[in-house]
């Protein structure tokens, strides 16, 4: 469930149709976390854009009888700026806290290069990836926000795995407004196993022309088992 949770905030954020849309607004919504029909959790994000600059806040909190078993909390945030309408991240955190473990992640972006990365605790294991040669990628929240504007594919790094976002070609997804994405070229930085439990994300959206709507509904598929994640 942990890595669920980590996967979600990496995918779970605002969608729109067009950046033009989108600059020079604030936007804050509230989503209820479902397993089946159990109420498990809340997600609130924060997002605030310019024509130069963005800032995203994603908080994640436990609730329910279930929280009494498997409390959790994280905190995710990423702040860039806008360069000819495309996104360019500069410092991404993450920590995520449950009553056994505290974990953290800090991201340190130039230019989409990695300039600096480091994680709480400290891994004891070696990296199988040369994180600093890294380039063209994201955090996971600006990444997400880029397939969710148009492009088909987003590089992404979260500081313990490297991956690529792609939309899946199918015209019934779209007819019924929702996206369908799959995580693609997932390579594990500090382990050697490739074994990823995310099968797809999808979201679905009322579209119109000129208008900016959040998703209603957006459906998690992991380990087999079908999330939900409901705007309130």
């Amino acid at each position: 469930m942990k890595l669920y949770f980590k996967f979600v905030v990496a995918l779970v954020f605002f969608v729109f149709t067009n950046f033009t849309t989108l600059f020079a607004d604030d936007f804050k919504e509230a989503y209820v976390v479902e397993i089946g029909k159990i109420d498990i959790g809340r997600l609130l994000w924060d997002v605030k854009m310019s024509n130069d600059n963005y800032q995203i806040l994603i908080r994640l909190k436990s609730k329910g009888f279930l929280s009494k078993l498997y409390m959790f909390e994280g905190r995710y945030e990423v702040a860039g700026n806008v360069v000819g309408g495309s996104l360019m991240p500069l410092k991404y955190k993450q920590s995520w806290l449950t009553k056994k473990k505290r974990r953290g992640v800090e991201i340190t972006f130039d230019n989409h290069s990695i300039i600096g990365l480091e994680i709480f605790p400290r891994e004891k294991e070696r990296a199988r990836v040369e994180y600093a040669k890294i380039e063209n990628h994201f955090d996971p929240l600006s990444s997400f926000l880029n397939i969710l504007t148009g492009k088909e594919k987003s590089k992404t790094i979260d500081g313990r795995r490297v991956y690529s976002m792609v939309v899946e070609k199918q015209n019934d997804y779209e007819a019924k407004g929702t996206k369908k994405i799959l995580i693609e070229d997932y390579v594990n930085i500090w382990a050697d196993h490739k074994r990823n439990d995310l099968e797809y994300v999808e979201i679905k959206q009322e579209y119109g022309e000129g208008v900016f709507s959040m998703p209603g509904v957006i459906k998690i598929k992991f380990k087999g088992l079908l999330y939900k994640l409901r705007r309130i």
